[in-house]
């Protein structure tokens, strides 16, 4: 019987915190970040928030501040609030019990891959550039590392992997193999767990099955590095384009830091027009289906 698994680590519908930090993930963490990095569930956490009895009135500041921060401490209208936060659990079909249980054995699955090199087997659903941030004085530099393969599902270790994984490449090996889309190919990697994700790097043994159209290959432009814009609210439609990327930020502070950056420059992710433009490409792919009769497109109604 074949094994079907899912990434356990990366169920969004599994658990819901409403700390302040997750309002712009719509309060919807990932099992990952609830037991594997924070580890508060059930117990919850402590936090302490800064608060300014000026600003809870509605009151202005009369240093100009419009929010608490440092420069706060010593003021006579700062204080703290202490705030316990408990991790909801979502999931009506199963019990808290029995997915710490599955999640258990999967992590032990995921230990025993990191130990080896494995076999994996996808069909290539994206290519896009790896790029990483580095702080430079008051700017940031956007440095390529390589290339990361995007699989929607696959098989990893002879077992079906309902999931997305990644395998990241270097540019050389893309320059020799022009991985792109619908390429099918079985290739021997090692995996690295990235915050969740399925990772896979220290790749060989590349046979390609199949051959996706070279027209998709990906065209890397090397004038974006200098008019790349940033997006640290990771908007869900900005991750869901071409043009969106998200990428990790190299800083000396403690912990992985991601944003997302915009390769097409645009400053206001709420008035973006790609999508609008790729919506009108697409009215206008189908009017072009017309009758030379009447010169009536057959998709008016």
């Amino acid at each position: 019987m074949q094994i079907i698994r899912k990434n356990l680590y990366k169920q969004c519908d599994v658990f819901k915190c409403i700390h302040d930090v997750h309002l712009h993930f719509n309060a919807e963490m990932s099992p990952y970040h609830i037991l594997m990095e924070k580890n508060c569930f059930p117990h919850g956490c402590v936090y302490f928030q800064w608060k300014c009895k000026l600003l809870a009135k509605q009151t202005r500041c009369f240093r100009n501040f419009t929010k608490v921060g440092r420069k706060c401490f010593n003021c006579r209208y700062f204080y703290e609030e202490k705030i316990h936060q408990y991790p909801e659990f979502l999931r009506l079909q199963t019990t808290p019990d029995e997915f710490l249980e599955n999640f258990e054995e999967f992590n032990e699955w995921v230990l025993q891959l990191k130990n080896k090199r494995t076999s994996c087997e996808g069909i290539v659903s994206e290519v896009r550039p790896d790029f990483i941030l580095k702080k430079q004085y008051n700017n940031y530099l956007l440095v390529l590392r390589g290339y990361l393969i995007s699989f929607q599902e696959g098989y990893i270790d002879n077992q079906f992997f309902q999931d997305k994984f990644y395998l990241r490449i270097s540019t050389t090996t893309q320059n020799k193999l022009l991985f792109r889309k619908d390429d099918a190919v079985e290739f021997e990697a090692r995996l690295m767990p990235d915050r969740g994700r399925f990772k896979f790097i220290k790749s060989g043994s590349f046979q390609f099955t199949r051959r996706g159209d070279v027209n998709s290959i990906f065209k890397y432009d090397v004038v974006t590095q200098k008019t790349f814009t940033i997006h640290p609210e990771q908007p869900v439609k900005c991750l869901n384009c071409q043009h969106g990327i998200l990428v990790d930020i190299e800083t000396r502070d403690p912990g992985p830091k991601r944003t997302v950056i915009c390769l097409q420059g645009i400053q206001e992710f709420k008035d973006c027009p790609i999508h609008i433009l790729l919506k009108i490409q697409e009215q206008n792919d189908r009017c072009a289906n017309i009758t030379r009769d009447d010169l009536k497109c057959e998709y008016l109604l």
